[in-house]
């Protein structure tokens, strides 16, 4: 896969944009698997083979491996959570209800029984299905706690089914994008299809597994035909107003930022969740739960 760069202009500055992007998982694994040709110029030794395991995870070609399926380090733990969060929308967003009507799907015997014109029970009708493009940015500091990212791709996975139950078809894209000078490298990765149902096991990886960006997104991003010094330290986190320009994510999408920066400090999941939706300013087009109260409702419910 050859890429050529894309000039952008800002600033009376010119920046060469080298952008690749993945339709699936799967797409990334052929790539990869294809063993890529190193630009050697650039990157004279490799990061995505000889980090340390402590901070990398597995090697490369396990690594690879993963994208489809089998990557389980702490899955059972963000399955129980993420139902735990779940939870508290399906008892706090409205879904539709039966009504009486003239016509409709079943009997209404109370109805029929009294001799009343609505017989029968129909489901209220549903909204109109809108569609939303949520980007996630899966870079992080080195400071970033393993509790704060499981705890952010819970949030991501559980964005995605408060959107479902209020009628949004959803497209989710998770991507790296870093810069040196004036040369920019984005790479993004579909994960996630309007009505397709979530595939929890694929998404955990890309959004929680340390393999994915520091072995993987580096492979990747060794691949590219940088002319800067990129091999010194695989240049810095591109800002978001860059970000955004580049992705095309305007205010009519989400860009879902670093944990930090959307208040996910991974000690408890829905302090976590207010904290989420709060820098994501939902409240206005979706029907957002405020977890932690309904915490402590419950919490007081089961005392008494």
């Amino acid at each position: 896969m050859k890429i050529k760069p894309v000039l952008m202009t800002e600033d009376d500055k010119t920046y060469k944009i080298f952008k690749i992007h993945f339709p699936s998982l799967t797409e990334l694994e052929l790539f990869l698997l294809k063993n890529p040709k190193v630009n050697e110029m650039v990157f004279p030794s490799q990061k995505s083979i000889y980090m340390a395991r402590s901070f990398a995870g597995v090697p490369l070609e396990e690594a690879i491996a993963f994208c489809h399926g089998g990557y389980n380090e702490g899955f059972p733990l963000f399955l129980e959570m993420k139902k735990k969060i779940e939870s508290v929308n399906t008892q706090t967003v409205m879904h539709r209800r039966s009504v009486p009507s003239v016509v409709g799907s079943r009997p209404h015997v109370p109805n029929f029984v009294a001799g009343t014109p609505k017989t029968m029970l129909r489901l209220d009708r549903a909204k109109e299905t809108k569609f939303m493009d949520i980007y996630i940015n899966l870079a992080y500091s080195g400071y970033t706690t393993e509790e704060q990212i499981r705890n952010r791709g819970i949030l991501t996975l559980n964005l995605i089914n408060l959107m479902e139950m209020n009628h949004v078809a959803v497209n989710l894209y998770a991507f790296e994008a870093s810069y040196l000078y004036n040369e920019i490298f984005i790479c993004d990765i579909r994960l996630k299809n309007p009505g397709e149902i979530t595939n929890v096991g694929k998404c955990y990886y890309p959004l929680c597994g340390k393999e994915f960006v520091r072995r993987l997104m580096v492979r990747v991003k060794e691949s590219m035909p940088f002319q800067e010094k990129w091999g010194l330290g695989y240049g810095m986190v591109l800002p978001e107003e860059k970000v955004r320009k580049c992705l095309g994510i305007d205010d009519n999408k989400i860009l879902i930022k670093s944990p930090e920066e959307m208040g996910v400090w991974g000690r408890n999941i829905y302090d976590d969740a207010d904290a989420f939706f709060e820098a994501l300013h939902l409240s206005d087009n979706i029907k957002v739960p405020k977890y932690r109260e309904y915490l402590e409702t419950h919490k007081a419910m089961a005392t008494t």
